[in-house]
């Protein structure tokens, strides 16, 4: 077999993808950029190493000519990771393109996702090539050296050419001017809410559980922040918000000595649950820009979180409920 050891690299690469991957997609703080950068580099490093995984695969193709349901499967496998590798290049280089409503990078996320369960399946039906003489030498590490200083040359070249993106990747979009796109996660995208029937419920561990309607909730201190929304879908904006700050509505209800985190749930049941420590500087917003909020963007009441991806800026807020439970019993992202 030539360059046994480029299946060792290869495997070691889409592990590092798919871990930074997922730590820069939930990633909202720029100190945490990092985990992006070990992802561009090692997308491009993936790019290098074809050149020895290739003649592998190729040298395949020719030896065995009849096509098998596991060759049928690798080869869609093949097919998928080098889409996912193209539209994250395409997205990269050409802009904010869109096919069918979703943009290059959401793609590039839902193609990367079942491409890692195809490569684990290949590994294991394929794992005795990890007992070839010459895939652990010291040609692994030579060759992924050489690899990953390749992808760290490409990446660099990539990020000096191109210098619209924030470090998430996300283009801007209408800062300032209350005009950026309405999208949601997946398909949490409920009726248009009447705000005469609205309802706001705080309840959980708190002393005095309440109902605010929309007129008692506008009358209440409002407070206007400079905010970074980062949309996963791969959009920025930079707007004025105005609302009351999240811990104003829990000191009314007063939390026990049994609350150790908080979920914001919508009208249509989707939900995030945040540490009490997470809690500082969060706000309840009914208005952007200088104008109430549309129904695209969460009207009556929307989450704004500063740091945070927008999958966690939960639209049409109807509940505040606080927990006994900690945080971390949730999903990592959101399931519907």
């Amino acid at each position: 077999m030539k360059f046994p050891w480029a299946n060792a690299a290869l495997l070691l690469i889409l592990i590092t993808l798919t871990v930074s991957g997922y730590l820069g997609l939930v990633n909202g703080h720029e100190a945490a950029a990092w985990r992006l950068w070990v992802h561009g580099v090692a997308a491009y490093a993936l790019v290098a190493l074809f050149v020895w995984k290739g003649s592998i695969i190729l040298d395949a193709y020719r030896r065995k000519k009849r096509w098998t349901g596991p060759r049928i499967v690798f080869t869609v496998t093949l097919f998928l990771l080098l889409l996912t590798v193209l539209l994250g290049v395409l997205w990269t280089f050409y802009g904010p393109l869109y096919v069918g409503g979703f943009s290059l990078v959401s793609l590039h996320m839902y193609v990367a996702a079942p491409v890692m369960g195809l490569v684990l399946w290949h590994v294991w039906r394929m794992r005795f090539i990890f007992r070839v003489r010459g895939v652990w030498d010291r040609r692994l590490f030579l060759g992924t050296a050489v690899a990953a200083l390749a992808g760290l040359v490409l990446w660099r070249a990539a990020r000096w050419m191109d210098g619209e993106r924030r470090f998430t990747g996300s283009y801007e979009r209408g800062s300032f001017s209350g005009q950026f796109p309405p999208t949601s996660w997946i398909f949490d995208y409920p009726e248009r809410i009447d705000v005469d029937g609205w309802r706001l419920h705080v309840t959980g561990e708190v002393a005095r559980p309440y109902t605010l309607t929309f007129a008692e909730l506008r009358a209440m201190p409002a407070v206007q922040h400079e905010v970074l929304l980062d949309c996963t879908s791969g959009w920025y904006t930079t707007q004025v918000w105005e609302g009351i700050p999240l811990l104003d509505v829990l000191a009314r209800a007063g939390l026990l000595g049994s609350a150790a985190s908080v979920t914001i749930e919508a009208v249509s049941h989707y939900k995030r649950r945040f540490a009490l420590a997470e809690l500082e500087g969060m706000l309840l917003a009914y208005g952007v820009a200088g104008a109430a909020l549309s129904h695209g963007h969460g009207a009556p009441l929307r989450l704004v979180i500063p740091d945070r991806r927008g999958y966690d800026w939960v639209k049409w807020v109807t509940e505040i409920r606080v927990n006994g439970t900690p945080a971390i019993w949730q999903s990592p992202l959101p399931l519907r």
